[in-house]
């Protein structure tokens, strides 16, 4: 690989994180919203390294040329003392084209259900103490209250193992994507993550009373919390009575 193709990749490198970040929202399929601040410069890094590369390139005058004893021309810059031409980077270098092609031809989406269903056997955790989250009292007297998987599974285990009237009876509205059961059943899941999609972690709660939607379809589900058996309380799986269940497109981001 030629040292101009090599700075053309870093362009194309920084053009395609410059495009996902700011033209569109696709850097949230792989990271958090407060990486753009990180993703853009680092962008505009590799710019200003490619450009500043090949105006290297393109204005430095060949080396002149100059006879040596032994009567042959010899290429200072160009030509080394084992014969190899300097001027070529290594060919690992060419391994910069694959986040390239990740990007524009490949796309990868956002994790789904292949992903929450790895993970099904492995209830979200509680929260440390209910007292840590601060869950404050629910109106009861309007509709359904938009809540995070989050906030449900700390609300629903909360009411769990402390007074089951202060969720029970509230009607809710999740927003998650559908993932099926090995038992035929179905549920809402939506992914966390701390840094980026390498550790997200599944938000799932099983639906009640509802036929299943496709997989992967991104639903919004309105019900209420159902108290469960306290042998099935221990497993930490969490349960919502839906009453209402309609198909959204995707979210710009698609993890909480």
């Amino acid at each position: 690989m030629t040292r101009a193709a090599q700075n053309l990749l870093l362009i194309l490198l920084g053009g395609a994180v410059l495009w996902i970040t700011l033209a569109t929202d696709d850097y949230l399929n792989y990271v958090r919203p407060g990486f753009r601040y990180v993703l853009v410069p680092a962008a505009l890094a590799l710019l200003v390294l490619g450009a500043a590369g090949l105006r290297r390139e393109w204005t430095d005058d060949p080396a002149p040329e100059h006879d040596g004893h032994d009567g042959h021309q010899e290429h200072d810059g160009h030509h080394g003392h084992d014969g190899h031409d300097h001027a070529r980077g290594p060919r690992v270098a060419w391994l910069l084209c694959l986040p390239v092609l990740a990007i524009f031809v490949i796309a990868p989406p956002a994790l789904g259900s292949f992903t929450a269903a790895r993970g099904a056997d492995r209830p979200a955790a509680p929260p440390p103490s209910p007292a840590a989250e601060g869950f404050g009292a629910l109106p009861r007297d309007r509709g359904p209250i938009p809540m995070t998987m989050g906030e449900f599974i700390g609300r629903a285990w909360q009411a769990q193992t402390g007074d089951p009237a202060s969720f029970e009876g509230v009607p809710v509205r999740l927003t998650g994507f559908v993932t099926p059961r090995r038992d035929g059943g179905w549920q809402v899941t939506r992914l966390r993550m701390a840094c980026c999609a390498g550790d997200a972690v599944p938000f799932p709660v099983i639906v009640k009373g509802l036929p299943r939607p496709p997989a992967d379809a991104w639903v919004q589900v309105e019900g209420t919390w159902r108290p469960l058996t306290p042998q099935a309380a221990e497993s930490g799986v969490h349960l919502l009575q839906g009453t209402s269940v309609r198909r959204i497109k995707k979210p710009a981001n698609p993890y909480e």
